[in-house]
């Protein structure tokens, strides 16, 4: 029993990540963002205090006995923020700091009901981005057991996979060194979503030849880059695969599957990433099915996004207004001392679509690492799974654009060793659009438009209904030099309900 501790912990522990979007306080020490300085842009005390009250309020309505926080400026905010949560009848009486970062200017932190028995932080060195952040490690007295959280912020993507693949390497480094049958989690901010290696390619990040940080390095999918994704399952886990991890988005419905958005696009950057050894039926155990991102009963959304800290803008002048809370939404999930109960493990709506569970080459979506994005905030793009043309889900598109634009696009591989090539797809439902295609080091689009799909410069719209699956095949027409990958966008009428469904989309040879 840790000294100055004669509390009790319960059989349920409950545990929060929460990017909690800059908690600076109101010392200049000289690294602060330039909104963030005290006196700069209304950041004064009385903005302060409203940003560590409405905080305290998101933390202390989840009352989780664990909280993994994201960028806190240093621990003269962590010990604010905890004065006002203690007001709020929501103590945490020990805390471990991710220390200083490298070059930035926040840090991850770890709150305790319970006792911190150690800390270490570590981070990338010898790099030269300034958002190269510490890591932390704290292991947490747990009553019989300890709980090693490992607390982590990536950098974001105004870097390439590089920049992250280094710092998920380093964590490798970190878990390996945990006993196999030692308790951990990983949770935070990894600026990298559950299924980053089916988009990171199509988004341009990719400088690691198909290799994500989160997905390969530490095993969120047992597949190998640029193949056939599958992901890590928990019961994989249960039959004793140590070097994957289970990420908890995987339990959720596609559709519920957001901590931020990013230009209109629903994001996972934030995760609580699971091991073999909560699965293992001894110690500290996963609460099966248990994950969710919390919203408050929609309180912390806006317009179907996160109600972040708002800053507002007039005559070029910002401000902080005193409203909202962050640009991300807490992520829960509850752990026990108690031997695992799989009885309802991968029975959730749309969990064996993000399993990528299909046969292999010629399955649809499930094949390759192409990854399809949407476009404007009013079209969803998501994966089903009720009538797929191949394998087990199919894409969809759906929504009413506000003007003439790209409701989707995507980044496809080329097959080498033919000269004349066809884009193939499988297609159904309704929309009033047009396809376009080039190749990725091209400018100039190749549209195709009309019934038949003919080519053309420019493009036009038209009113398509597809009653049942139908294929169609495009020629392309690939300047030399751009033949490795095409871009293709399907682009959709200004107030046009689109509801069109994609699957076995590829490159072919025209034989």
């Amino acid at each position: 029993m840790p000294k100055n501790f004669n509390g009790s912990v319960p059989d349920t522990v409950t545990v929060v990540s929460y990017n909690v979007e800059n908690l600076f306080d109101m010392v200049d020490n000289g690294n602060e963002y330039e909104e963030y300085k005290p006196g700069q842009d209304n950041w004064n005390e009385n903005t302060y205090q409203i940003k560590l009250n409405n905080i305290a309020s998101v933390l202390s309505a989840i009352n989780a006995d664990i909280a993994v926080l994201i960028e806190v400026e240093n621990e003269n905010a962590v010990q604010a923020l905890c004065g006002v949560l203690k007001e709020k009848k929501c103590v945490y009486p020990y805390y471990a700091l991710g220390g200083q970062a490298n070059k930035g200017s926040v840090m991850p932190v770890v709150l305790s009901k319970f006792p911190v028995l150690s800390e270490k932080s570590f981070g990338v060195t010898g790099s030269a981005s300034i958002h190269d952040r510490n890591m932390l490690r704290a292991d947490i007295f747990l009553g019989r057991d300890t709980l090693a959280v490992f607390a982590c912020h990536w950098p974001s993507k105004l870097h390439k996979e590089s920049a992250r693949l280094d710092n998920a390497k380093l964590l490798e480094e970190q878990l390996a060194g945990v006993p196999a049958k030692k308790d951990y989690l990983v949770a935070g901010d990894f600026n990298e979503d559950y299924d980053e290696c089916e988009t990171f390619h199509t988004m341009g990040m990719d400088d690691t030849k198909g290799t994500t940080g989160i997905n390969h390095v530490l095993g969120t999918v047992t597949s190998r880059p640029l193949g056939f994704v599958a992901y890590a399952q928990k019961k994989g886990l249960m039959a004793g695969k140590p070097a994957a991890l289970f990420d908890a988005w995987l339990e959720l419905p596609e559709a519920k599957r957001l901590s931020t958005m990013f230009k209109g696009r629903p994001q996972t950057p934030d995760h609580i990433l699971l091991p073999a050894s909560l699965f293992d039926g001894t110690g500290i155990s996963y609460v099966n099915n248990s994950f969710y991102a919390f919203t408050w009963n929609g309180r912390l959304l806006k317009d179907g996004a996160p109600f972040r800290w708002q800053m507002r803008y007039v005559k070029n002048a910002r401000f902080h207004a005193g409203e909202g809370y962050s640009d991300h939404l807490p992520l829960v999930a509850k752990l026990c001392r108690c031997p695992y109960r799989a009885d309802s493990v991968e029975t959730g709506e749309g969990t064996m679509a993000a399993a990528g569970g299909g046969s292999g080459a010629g399955s649809g979506f499930e094949d390759g690492a192409d990854g399809w994005v949407s476009c404007v905030k009013q079209v969803k793009v998501v994966r089903d799974t009720l009538n797929p043309y191949a394998g087990r889900y199919s894409l969809m598109l759906a929504g009413k654009a506000k003007d003439n634009a790209s409701a989707a696009r995507s980044r496809i591989a080329v097959p080498a060793g033919c000269r004349d090539k066809m884009l193939a797809m499988a297609v159904r439902g309704s929309g009033s659009l047009c396809l376009r295609v080039k190749g990725t080091e091209e400018k100039k689009w190749t549209y195709f438009k009309g019934e038949d799909f003919s080519s053309a410069k420019a493009g036009k719209y038209t009113d398509y209904v597809f009653k049942k699956w139908t294929n169609i095949s495009l020629p392309l027409e690939i300047v030399p030099g751009s033949e490795k990958e095409i871009d293709v966008e399907i682009r959709t009428k200004k107030d046009k309900e689109i509801r069109l469904f994609l699957d076995d989309v590829k490159v072919v040879c025209n034989k």
